[in-house]
């Protein structure tokens, strides 16, 4: 297990909008930020970070946590790889942490291990006598350097049948990972299984995060029959239609350049990396996705198209546009010269050559349409010429800013000679077509037997856990207060009960040091359940209970106080709930009852019970005076 402390030093070291923007775009809203939600299909974003308390909610799911549950929900991966990435991220290496032994009984079911494994082991292969042939490929065809090889990752899958399936003998990975990864293939009339990749230079596919998610290979055969690129198979780990190749290495570069370069291969990615031109990613061998622009949109709205110049790397562009144009994004298209693809072009002419190019030669939209059009003999005929002109006007429509939207009519009218009032009567026709089509998803229906409701929180369990969980940045007053009296409480929610257990847990990890503190949003990030997660931080991420804190002088004072009031005041009505609860049972059974000796005795337990509240009142009431008390300057 990781340290709590270890824990709490790599989320302080973190910045979670640091870590978000890596995912999502997201906008200052007062003290927050917030951002279309990742986890449904929104246009008004609900989702919410907070900079001050480290946590984000989403209101639309109910979704909610820290930076550990985020990169656990994007990159699929245990609470411990998670904290590995985070650390990562903000430049920690707690790698010490991750010895074989303590590795294999916490990710004995981890893919995302058995895929980090296959990596190494290609790697090494290329590495050694065996891989001669696969780097002779990279270094020597491919004019790739050792540095570039190193920081993609590249390996080679020597041509014997069982190299992998050996190897993973060896070091205990789990056939049902192999199997279920794609790493080998079955073969049933033999009923025997062999090594998925053979002879091939391989290429691991990352997530945005830096996991490993899958792989290409690129083969080094001779042979027609053997397919050029063979790619891991489809798994909730790898779908290709929502990865972009190289987006890993290349994010932080496209969100300051605010240009991302498109390219089709992986090896254009890399080829236009070693040359400097970092901002490059590739849809993965497919044509572009919505879900891959979306991506996109995360970090820029402009986009260097390039594709390879044959008649089928043209009309996956004309495609690839509309994708671009639907989510807002704007493409520029590059055409290079014929029988270049950009890995040629800049291992040929280098950096500067092809920046010039793309300055020089760029085309807009209508351009490359017009221009795509006149080549197939699109604008011979008039009917021809209508088609043409009707399917430019389909891509324009598909714009959601309707300023964009007119600019490209605009043009479109000016170059091609048909009057805008047609275009536009053109371009209304396109959206209503596609309005007809539009067909809305259907929502699954939850089956209520199956999948049962969580027990309702109470508006007063509510109230307690929210003082208790913001006074935790105030000193250990209240927790201890909490600690003390653990036993008097009953709380009804099991998401409560966790919460609040898990927070005296911690604060008794930690009370024999005075000065020490409970990390909140670490706190948050070890419950174990998702409701007990999105209960706290939907707590909060709401206004604070001490609201008007922040016109006083000493507000650090201030709001410790006004914490450790409501606090004490939920706690005290806590306790009474359930006395009180008792005595509207019994006097409803007195109310009810016919019999004159059992109303006697109800009426006795009734007096009794009254005492016992008042007491229990004047106890508590006086408890809390001395603790306010104790409190004052």
């Amino acid at each position: 297990m990781i340290p709590d402390a270890t824990i709490d030093e790599v989320r302080q070291s973190a910045d979670i909008v640091d870590i978000i923007s890596d995912y999502l775009t997201l906008q200052p809203s007062g003290r927050n930020f917030k951002a279309l939600s990742p986890f449904t299909r929104e246009k008004t974003p609900s989702f919410i970070v907070s900079t001050d308390k480290q946590i984000y909610k989403c209101f639309s799911t109910g979704k909610g946590g820290n930076v550990f549950s985020f990169v656990m929900e994007m990159e699929k991966v245990p609470f411990p790889e998670a904290v590995e990435l985070v650390a990562k991220r903000a430049g920690l290496d707690i790698s010490r942490l991750f010895g074989e032994s303590g590795k294999k009984s916490e990710e004995e079911d981890s893919r995302t291990r058995t895929l980090r494994w296959a990596a190494r082991l290609f790697h090494s292969s290329l590495n050694a006598d065996k891989g001669n042939e696969g780097y002779a490929y990279l270094a020597a065809s491919r004019g790739l350097t050792a540095a570039t090889i190193n920081s993609f990752g590249l390996g080679y899958a020597p041509p014997g049948w069982d190299q992998l399936l050996k190897a993973a003998k060896r070091d205990g990975i789990p056939h049902t990972h192999l199997q279920l990864l794609g790493l080998i293939t079955e073969n049933r009339q033999k009923k025997s299984w062999y090594d998925t990749f053979r002879n091939r230079v391989m290429f691991p596919i990352f997530s945005i995060g830096g996991q490993v998610v899958g792989f290409g290979g690129r083969t080094l055969e001779t042979r027609d029959d053997a397919p050029k690129y063979l790619n891991s198979p489809e798994s909730p780990l790898f779908e290709k239609s929502k990865l972009l190749y190289g987006l890993h290495a290349a994010k932080q570069v496209i969100r300051k350049s605010e240009t991302a370069i498109l390219v089709e291969g992986y090896m254009d990615v890399i080829a236009l990396h070693q040359a400097g031109l970092q901002s490059a990613v590739a849809s993965c061998g497919t044509s572009l996705t919505r879900h891959q622009a979306k991506i996109l949109k995360r970090y820029t709205k402009q986009v260097l198209f390039i594709y390879d110049a044959d008649p089928a790397g043209r009309k996956s562009m004309m495609s690839g546009i509309e994708v671009l144009l639907a989510e807002n994004i704007t493409p520029v298209i590059l055409l290079l010269p014929q029988g270049d693809d950009p890995d040629s072009f800049v291992q040929r002419e280098g950096r500067e050559k092809f920046l010039e190019l793309a300055d020089t030669a760029g085309l807009g939209v209508v351009d490359f349409q017009i221009l795509f059009h006149t080549e197939a003999g699109n604008f011979g005929k008039p009917e021809q010429k209508a088609d043409a002109i009707r399917s430019m006007v389909h891509t324009i429509s598909l714009v959601p800013d309707p300023l964009r939207r007119e600019l490209y009519l605009g043009e479109l009218s000016e170059k091609t000679g048909i009057s805008l009032q047609a275009l536009h009567e053109l371009c209304e026709s396109e959206q209503k077509n596609a309005l007809r089509e539009y067909r809305p998803e259907r929502k699954e229906k939850i089956d209520p037997v199956a999948a049962p409701p969580p027990a309702e929180v109470s508006i007063l369990e509510k109230t307690f856990l929210k003082a208790l969980l913001e006074s935790a940045a105030y000193g250990n007053t209240v927790l201890e207060f909490a600690a003390s009296h653990e036993t008097m409480l009953v709380l009804q929610s099991s998401a409560a009960r966790e919460i609040f257990t898990r927070l005296i847990t911690r604060y008794r990890g930690i009370s024999d040091e005075p000065e020490a503190r409970i990390d909140i949003a670490s706190a948050v990030s070890m419950l174990e359940s998702p409701e007990a997660r999105d209960l706290a931080t939907g707590l909060l991420i709401e206004q604070p209970v001490s609201s008007r804190w922040l016109e006083k002088g000493d507000q650090h004072e201030e709001n410790a106080k006004r914490c450790l009031t409501m606090f004490l005041d939920a706690f005290r009505n806590l306790i009474l709930a359930p006395l009180l609860h008792e005595k509207e049972q019994v006097t409803e059974s007195i109310r009810t009852e016919t019999e004159t000796e059992r109303e006697i005795e109800l009426s006795k337990e009734k007096i009794a019970l009254d005492r016992k509240i008042r007491k229990t009142a004047t106890e508590l009431n006086t408890m809390i005076a001395s603790i306010l008390d104790r409190r004052q300057p």
